[in-house]
Protein backbone atom coordinates (compact mmCIF):
# COMPACT_ATOMS: atom_id res chain seq x y z
CA UNK A 1 0.00 0.00 0.00
CA UNK A 2 2.98 2.31 0.46
CA UNK A 3 3.23 2.70 -3.35
CA UNK A 4 -0.31 4.08 -3.70
CA UNK A 5 -0.33 7.86 -4.27
CA UNK A 6 -1.47 9.81 -1.20
CA UNK A 7 -4.48 11.42 -2.86
CA UNK A 8 -5.70 8.13 -4.28
CA UNK A 9 -6.08 6.99 -0.70
CA UNK A 10 -7.26 10.32 0.74
CA UNK A 11 -8.88 12.33 -2.10
CA UNK A 12 -10.68 14.57 0.37
CA UNK A 13 -7.36 16.23 1.29
CA UNK A 14 -7.32 18.04 -2.07
CA UNK A 15 -9.70 20.72 -3.26
CA UNK A 16 -11.63 20.04 -6.43
CA UNK A 17 -10.12 23.22 -7.88
CA UNK A 18 -6.65 21.71 -7.39
CA UNK A 19 -7.53 19.11 -10.02
CA UNK A 20 -9.96 20.99 -12.28
CA UNK A 21 -9.47 24.77 -12.60
CA UNK A 22 -13.11 25.39 -13.63
CA UNK A 23 -14.90 22.35 -12.19
CA UNK A 24 -18.54 23.30 -12.76
CA UNK A 25 -17.86 23.78 -16.47
CA UNK A 26 -15.68 20.70 -16.92
CA UNK A 27 -17.37 18.11 -14.68
CA UNK A 28 -20.42 17.52 -16.93
CA UNK A 29 -18.02 16.40 -19.67
CA UNK A 30 -16.31 13.95 -17.30
CA UNK A 31 -19.30 12.45 -15.45
CA UNK A 32 -22.56 13.66 -16.96
CA UNK A 33 -23.47 11.17 -19.70
CA UNK A 34 -23.05 7.40 -20.29
CA UNK A 35 -20.16 8.00 -22.70
CA UNK A 36 -18.32 10.29 -20.24
CA UNK A 37 -15.00 8.82 -19.04
CA UNK A 38 -15.95 8.63 -15.34
CA UNK A 39 -19.69 7.89 -15.65
CA UNK A 40 -19.47 4.13 -15.07
CA UNK A 41 -16.72 4.46 -12.47
CA UNK A 42 -18.86 6.80 -10.41
CA UNK A 43 -21.89 4.50 -10.58
CA UNK A 44 -19.83 1.46 -9.57
CA UNK A 45 -18.48 3.39 -6.57
CA UNK A 46 -22.01 4.50 -5.68
CA UNK A 47 -23.30 0.92 -5.55
CA UNK A 48 -20.58 -0.18 -3.15
CA UNK A 49 -21.07 2.91 -0.97
CA UNK A 50 -24.80 2.29 -0.68
CA UNK A 51 -24.74 -1.50 -0.36
CA UNK A 52 -21.47 -2.14 1.50
CA UNK A 53 -20.51 1.27 2.97
CA UNK A 54 -17.17 0.84 1.24
CA UNK A 55 -15.23 2.64 -1.47
CA UNK A 56 -13.19 0.64 -3.98
CA UNK A 57 -9.81 1.70 -5.31
CA UNK A 58 -9.06 1.43 -9.00
CA UNK A 59 -5.72 -0.36 -8.82
CA UNK A 60 -5.37 -0.46 -12.59
CA UNK A 61 -4.40 3.20 -12.86
CA UNK A 62 -3.96 4.76 -9.38
CA UNK A 63 -5.14 8.03 -10.90
CA UNK A 64 -5.35 10.62 -8.10
CA UNK A 65 -7.20 13.13 -10.27
CA UNK A 66 -9.96 10.64 -11.02
CA UNK A 67 -10.32 9.70 -7.36
CA UNK A 68 -10.65 13.35 -6.35
CA UNK A 69 -13.21 14.03 -9.10
CA UNK A 70 -15.33 11.01 -8.14
CA UNK A 71 -15.17 11.95 -4.45
CA UNK A 72 -16.45 15.48 -5.04
CA UNK A 73 -19.01 14.27 -7.58
CA UNK A 74 -20.83 12.36 -4.84
CA UNK A 75 -21.23 15.56 -2.88
CA UNK A 76 -22.54 17.50 -5.88
CA UNK A 77 -24.93 14.74 -6.94
CA UNK A 78 -26.29 14.39 -3.40
CA UNK A 79 -26.97 18.12 -3.33
CA UNK A 80 -28.55 18.03 -6.78
CA UNK A 81 -31.06 15.35 -5.72
CA UNK A 82 -31.42 16.88 -2.23
CA UNK A 83 -30.35 13.71 -0.46
CA UNK A 84 -28.26 14.54 2.65
CA UNK A 85 -28.23 10.89 3.76
CA UNK A 86 -26.14 10.07 0.71
CA UNK A 87 -23.63 12.69 1.83
CA UNK A 88 -23.40 11.00 5.21
CA UNK A 89 -23.12 7.55 3.68
CA UNK A 90 -20.31 8.69 1.38
CA UNK A 91 -18.49 10.31 4.30
CA UNK A 92 -18.73 7.09 6.30
CA UNK A 93 -17.48 4.99 3.39
CA UNK A 94 -14.54 7.24 2.54
CA UNK A 95 -13.49 7.57 6.19
CA UNK A 96 -13.67 3.79 6.61
CA UNK A 97 -11.46 3.31 3.56
CA UNK A 98 -9.02 5.84 4.98
CA UNK A 99 -9.04 3.87 8.22
CA UNK A 100 -8.03 0.72 6.39
CA UNK A 101 -5.00 2.54 4.92
CA UNK A 102 -4.03 3.98 8.30
CA UNK A 103 -3.09 0.50 9.52
CA UNK A 104 0.06 0.47 7.40
CA UNK A 105 0.89 4.16 7.17
CA UNK A 106 4.03 5.68 8.65
CA UNK A 107 3.76 7.93 11.71
CA UNK A 108 4.68 10.91 9.54
CA UNK A 109 1.76 10.37 7.16
CA UNK A 110 -0.71 9.72 10.00
CA UNK A 111 0.25 12.92 11.78
CA UNK A 112 0.13 14.89 8.51
CA UNK A 113 -3.40 13.63 7.75
CA UNK A 114 -4.43 14.28 11.34
CA UNK A 115 -3.28 17.89 11.30
CA UNK A 116 -4.91 18.51 7.93
CA UNK A 117 -8.23 17.19 9.25
CA UNK A 118 -8.14 19.26 12.42
CA UNK A 119 -6.50 17.07 15.09
CA UNK A 120 -3.89 18.66 17.34
CA UNK A 121 -1.43 15.79 17.81
CA UNK A 122 2.25 15.08 18.36
CA UNK A 123 4.37 11.94 18.52
CA UNK A 124 5.78 11.38 22.01
CA UNK A 125 9.52 10.86 22.36
CA UNK A 126 9.16 9.21 25.76
CA UNK A 127 5.56 8.00 25.76
CA UNK A 128 3.79 6.61 28.81
CA UNK A 129 3.17 2.86 28.83
CA UNK A 130 0.31 0.70 30.06
CA UNK A 131 0.12 -3.00 30.84
CA UNK A 132 -2.49 -4.73 28.72
CA UNK A 133 -3.68 -8.27 28.08
CA UNK A 134 -1.91 -9.61 25.01
CA UNK A 135 -3.55 -13.03 24.87
CA UNK A 136 -3.57 -16.25 26.81
CA UNK A 137 -2.32 -19.82 26.82
CA UNK A 138 -4.29 -22.63 28.45
CA UNK A 139 -6.52 -20.19 30.28
CA UNK A 140 -3.67 -18.05 31.59
CA UNK A 141 -3.60 -14.43 30.54
CA UNK A 142 -0.45 -12.95 29.09
CA UNK A 143 0.40 -9.28 29.47
CA UNK A 144 2.64 -6.87 27.64
CA UNK A 145 3.60 -3.21 27.89
CA UNK A 146 2.12 -0.96 25.25
CA UNK A 147 3.34 2.54 24.47
CA UNK A 148 0.85 5.39 24.22
CA UNK A 149 2.87 7.13 21.53
CA UNK A 150 0.37 9.71 20.31
CA UNK A 151 -0.47 12.82 22.28
CA UNK A 152 -3.85 14.23 21.23
CA UNK A 153 -4.99 17.57 22.61
CA UNK A 154 -7.83 17.27 25.11
CA UNK A 155 -9.96 19.55 22.93
CA UNK A 156 -9.51 17.36 19.84
CA UNK A 157 -10.08 14.15 21.80
CA UNK A 158 -13.35 15.23 23.45
CA UNK A 159 -14.66 16.70 20.19
CA UNK A 160 -14.11 13.48 18.27
CA UNK A 161 -15.37 11.14 20.98
CA UNK A 162 -18.55 13.19 21.47
CA UNK A 163 -20.02 11.82 18.24
CA UNK A 164 -20.16 8.23 17.05
CA UNK A 165 -17.65 6.98 19.65
CA UNK A 166 -19.59 8.06 22.72
CA UNK A 167 -21.15 4.60 23.09
CA UNK A 168 -17.71 2.97 23.30
CA UNK A 169 -16.63 2.99 26.95
CA UNK A 170 -12.97 2.47 26.01
CA UNK A 171 -12.93 6.10 24.85
CA UNK A 172 -14.30 7.49 28.11
CA UNK A 173 -11.99 10.21 29.34
CA UNK A 174 -11.78 8.51 32.74
CA UNK A 175 -10.12 5.53 31.02
CA UNK A 176 -7.33 7.61 29.44
CA UNK A 177 -3.98 8.93 30.60
CA UNK A 178 -4.22 12.73 30.53
CA UNK A 179 -1.40 15.13 31.34
CA UNK A 180 -1.27 18.90 30.88
CA UNK A 181 -4.14 18.98 28.40
CA UNK A 182 -2.90 16.04 26.32
CA UNK A 183 -4.57 12.62 26.03
CA UNK A 184 -2.10 9.80 25.33
CA UNK A 185 -3.35 6.95 23.14
CA UNK A 186 -1.88 3.95 21.35
CA UNK A 187 -1.72 3.60 17.58
CA UNK A 188 -4.98 1.63 17.33
CA UNK A 189 -7.03 4.24 19.18
CA UNK A 190 -5.29 7.08 17.41
CA UNK A 191 -6.11 5.71 13.96
CA UNK A 192 -9.74 5.25 15.04
CA UNK A 193 -9.84 8.88 16.19
CA UNK A 194 -8.25 9.86 12.90
CA UNK A 195 -10.93 7.95 10.99
CA UNK A 196 -13.55 9.88 12.95
CA UNK A 197 -11.79 13.16 12.15
CA UNK A 198 -11.84 12.25 8.45
CA UNK A 199 -15.58 11.54 8.66
CA UNK A 200 -16.31 15.01 10.05
CA UNK A 201 -13.85 16.65 7.68
CA UNK A 202 -15.50 14.99 4.67
CA UNK A 203 -18.98 16.00 5.82
CA UNK A 204 -17.83 19.58 6.28
CA UNK A 205 -16.21 19.52 2.84
CA UNK A 206 -19.40 18.23 1.21
CA UNK A 207 -21.58 20.74 3.05
CA UNK A 208 -19.32 23.57 1.89
CA UNK A 209 -19.74 22.75 -1.79
CA UNK A 210 -21.47 25.34 -3.93
CA UNK A 211 -25.06 24.25 -4.67
CA UNK A 212 -25.26 22.95 -8.25
CA UNK A 213 -26.72 25.47 -10.66
CA UNK A 214 -29.58 24.70 -13.02
CA UNK A 215 -27.18 24.62 -15.96
CA UNK A 216 -24.82 22.25 -14.16
CA UNK A 217 -27.66 19.88 -13.23
CA UNK A 218 -28.85 19.96 -16.82
CA UNK A 219 -25.38 18.93 -17.96
CA UNK A 220 -25.34 15.87 -15.69
CA UNK A 221 -29.06 15.00 -15.95
CA UNK A 222 -28.45 11.50 -17.39
CA UNK A 223 -26.24 10.73 -14.40
CA UNK A 224 -28.79 12.15 -11.94
CA UNK A 225 -31.52 10.03 -13.54
CA UNK A 226 -29.41 6.89 -13.28
CA UNK A 227 -28.51 7.60 -9.65
CA UNK A 228 -32.14 8.17 -8.68
CA UNK A 229 -33.22 5.01 -10.52
CA UNK A 230 -30.62 2.98 -8.65
CA UNK A 231 -31.49 4.45 -5.23
CA UNK A 232 -35.14 3.70 -5.86
CA UNK A 233 -34.32 0.10 -6.80
CA UNK A 234 -32.55 -0.50 -3.47
CA UNK A 235 -35.35 1.22 -1.52
CA UNK A 236 -33.07 3.97 -0.31
CA UNK A 237 -36.05 6.23 0.23
CA UNK A 238 -38.89 5.31 2.53
CA UNK A 239 -41.78 7.41 1.31
CA UNK A 240 -44.07 9.10 3.79
CA UNK A 241 -47.78 8.49 3.32
CA UNK A 242 -48.66 12.03 4.44
CA UNK A 243 -49.06 14.53 1.62
CA UNK A 244 -49.65 18.24 2.16
CA UNK A 245 -50.47 17.63 5.82
CA UNK A 246 -53.41 15.34 5.11
CA UNK A 247 -53.88 11.62 5.35
CA UNK A 248 -55.66 9.73 2.60
CA UNK A 249 -57.66 6.55 2.76
CA UNK A 250 -54.67 4.55 1.54
CA UNK A 251 -52.57 5.27 4.63
CA UNK A 252 -52.58 1.69 5.98
CA UNK A 253 -51.25 2.74 9.38
CA UNK A 254 -47.84 4.18 8.51
CA UNK A 255 -47.43 7.93 9.03
CA UNK A 256 -43.90 8.96 9.86
CA UNK A 257 -45.00 12.38 11.15
CA UNK A 258 -46.95 10.56 13.89
CA UNK A 259 -43.92 8.70 15.22
CA UNK A 260 -43.25 9.28 18.95
CA UNK A 261 -40.24 11.42 19.97
CA UNK A 262 -38.04 8.43 20.88
CA UNK A 263 -38.41 6.97 17.40
CA UNK A 264 -37.83 10.33 15.69
CA UNK A 265 -34.72 10.81 17.84
CA UNK A 266 -33.17 7.52 16.72
CA UNK A 267 -34.06 8.06 13.06
CA UNK A 268 -32.60 11.57 13.21
CA UNK A 269 -29.41 10.16 14.73
CA UNK A 270 -29.09 7.63 11.91
CA UNK A 271 -29.69 10.26 9.23
CA UNK A 272 -27.05 12.57 10.70
CA UNK A 273 -24.43 9.81 10.83
CA UNK A 274 -24.78 9.16 14.55
CA UNK A 275 -24.32 5.89 16.37
CA UNK A 276 -27.53 4.91 18.24
CA UNK A 277 -27.09 2.47 21.10
CA UNK A 278 -28.02 -1.20 20.78
CA UNK A 279 -31.19 -0.56 22.81
CA UNK A 280 -32.23 2.33 20.57
CA UNK A 281 -31.70 0.23 17.45
CA UNK A 282 -33.72 -2.66 18.87
CA UNK A 283 -36.50 -0.28 19.91
CA UNK A 284 -36.65 1.30 16.45
CA UNK A 285 -36.68 -2.05 14.63
CA UNK A 286 -39.35 -3.47 16.97
CA UNK A 287 -41.49 -0.35 16.54
CA UNK A 288 -41.26 -0.43 12.76
CA UNK A 289 -42.15 -4.12 12.36
CA UNK A 290 -45.13 -3.63 14.67
CA UNK A 291 -46.61 -0.81 12.57
CA UNK A 292 -46.34 -2.65 9.27
CA UNK A 293 -42.82 -2.22 7.94
CA UNK A 294 -41.48 -5.27 6.15
CA UNK A 295 -38.01 -6.63 6.87
CA UNK A 296 -36.78 -4.91 3.70
CA UNK A 297 -38.31 -1.60 4.80
CA UNK A 298 -36.57 -1.80 8.18
CA UNK A 299 -33.25 -2.66 6.55
CA UNK A 300 -33.65 0.40 4.31
CA UNK A 301 -33.87 2.59 7.42
CA UNK A 302 -30.70 1.12 8.93
CA UNK A 303 -28.77 0.95 5.66
CA UNK A 304 -27.27 4.41 6.23
CA UNK A 305 -25.74 3.55 9.62
CA UNK A 306 -21.96 3.56 9.75
CA UNK A 307 -21.53 -0.09 10.72
CA UNK A 308 -24.36 -1.54 8.61
CA UNK A 309 -23.83 -5.19 7.69
CA UNK A 310 -26.78 -6.52 5.69
CA UNK A 311 -26.33 -10.16 6.67
CA UNK A 312 -26.17 -9.45 10.40
CA UNK A 313 -28.88 -6.77 10.27
CA UNK A 314 -31.25 -9.03 8.32
CA UNK A 315 -30.86 -11.85 10.83
CA UNK A 316 -31.54 -9.49 13.75
CA UNK A 317 -34.56 -7.82 12.14
CA UNK A 318 -36.06 -11.17 11.14
CA UNK A 319 -35.61 -12.34 14.73
CA UNK A 320 -37.34 -9.21 16.07
CA UNK A 321 -40.14 -9.65 13.51
CA UNK A 322 -40.76 -13.22 14.69
CA UNK A 323 -39.49 -14.91 11.55
CA UNK A 324 -36.65 -16.70 13.35
CA UNK A 325 -35.91 -18.26 16.72
CA UNK A 326 -38.94 -18.36 19.02
CA UNK A 327 -41.16 -16.98 16.22
CA UNK A 328 -42.38 -14.32 18.64
CA UNK A 329 -42.61 -10.74 17.43
CA UNK A 330 -40.91 -8.43 19.87
CA UNK A 331 -42.53 -5.20 21.05
CA UNK A 332 -40.62 -1.94 21.55
CA UNK A 333 -39.64 -0.90 25.08
CA UNK A 334 -42.04 0.91 27.39
CA UNK A 335 -41.64 4.66 27.90
CA UNK A 336 -40.27 4.09 31.42
CA UNK A 337 -37.63 1.72 30.08
CA UNK A 338 -36.70 4.20 27.31
CA UNK A 339 -36.32 6.98 29.88
CA UNK A 340 -34.06 4.79 32.03
CA UNK A 341 -31.63 4.20 29.14
CA UNK A 342 -31.69 7.80 27.93
CA UNK A 343 -33.53 7.06 24.69
CA UNK A 344 -36.51 9.32 25.45
CA UNK A 345 -35.73 12.96 24.54
CA UNK A 346 -38.55 14.60 26.55
CA UNK A 347 -38.96 15.13 30.28
CA UNK A 348 -42.58 14.12 30.70
CA UNK A 349 -44.80 11.63 28.86
CA UNK A 350 -46.49 11.92 25.47
CA UNK A 351 -50.26 12.03 25.16
CA UNK A 352 -51.75 8.68 24.32
CA UNK A 353 -50.07 6.36 26.80
CA UNK A 354 -46.73 5.20 28.13
CA UNK A 355 -45.65 2.99 25.26
CA UNK A 356 -44.39 4.05 21.80
CA UNK A 357 -47.09 2.05 20.01
CA UNK A 358 -49.84 3.62 22.13
CA UNK A 359 -48.46 7.10 21.48
CA UNK A 360 -48.21 6.38 17.76
CA UNK A 361 -51.79 5.11 17.55
CA UNK A 362 -52.98 8.20 19.43
CA UNK A 363 -51.09 10.52 17.06
CA UNK A 364 -52.30 8.58 14.04
CA UNK A 365 -55.89 9.00 15.17
CA UNK A 366 -55.38 12.76 15.50
CA UNK A 367 -53.86 12.91 12.03
CA UNK A 368 -56.84 11.13 10.54
CA UNK A 369 -59.24 13.42 12.37
CA UNK A 370 -57.39 16.49 11.13
CA UNK A 371 -57.80 15.30 7.55
CA UNK A 372 -61.56 15.71 7.87
CA UNK A 373 -61.43 19.13 9.52
CA UNK A 374 -60.79 22.57 7.96
CA UNK A 375 -57.16 23.59 8.25
CA UNK A 376 -56.44 26.39 10.74
CA UNK A 377 -53.31 28.53 10.80
CA UNK A 378 -50.56 27.17 13.09
CA UNK A 379 -52.71 24.22 14.12
CA UNK A 380 -51.05 20.95 14.92
CA UNK A 381 -52.73 17.54 14.82
CA UNK A 382 -50.35 16.21 17.46
CA UNK A 383 -51.50 15.72 21.03
CA UNK A 384 -50.08 17.69 23.93
CA UNK A 385 -47.34 16.35 26.15
CA UNK A 386 -48.61 15.43 29.59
Amino acid sequence: MSGIPLYCKYPFLLRLEDVIPNPYAVLPVLIGTPDAPLFEKLLSYLKLIVEKTSVPLDRSTYNSDHEVIVFYSFGLISKAIKEPQLLTRSAVAYSKRAGSFFKTESDEVLIDVARRTGIEVSKSVQPPRVLRVAGGVKGKKQFEWESLSYGVSLTSFTRLVAGRLEQDSSYNLSSQIVHEGVVYVDRKRFTRLLEEACFHYILKTYEGLQPPSVDFQSGIQPLITEVERYLESVRWWRRSFVKEGRVGEEVSGVVEEAFPPCIKKTISSIKSGGNPSHEERFNLAAFLVNIGYSVEDVLAVFRTTADFDEKIARYQVEHIAGLRGSRRRYAPYSCDRLKSIGACPIQNYCAGGRHPLSVYKHNLKLFKQSADEPETENASPMGNIQ
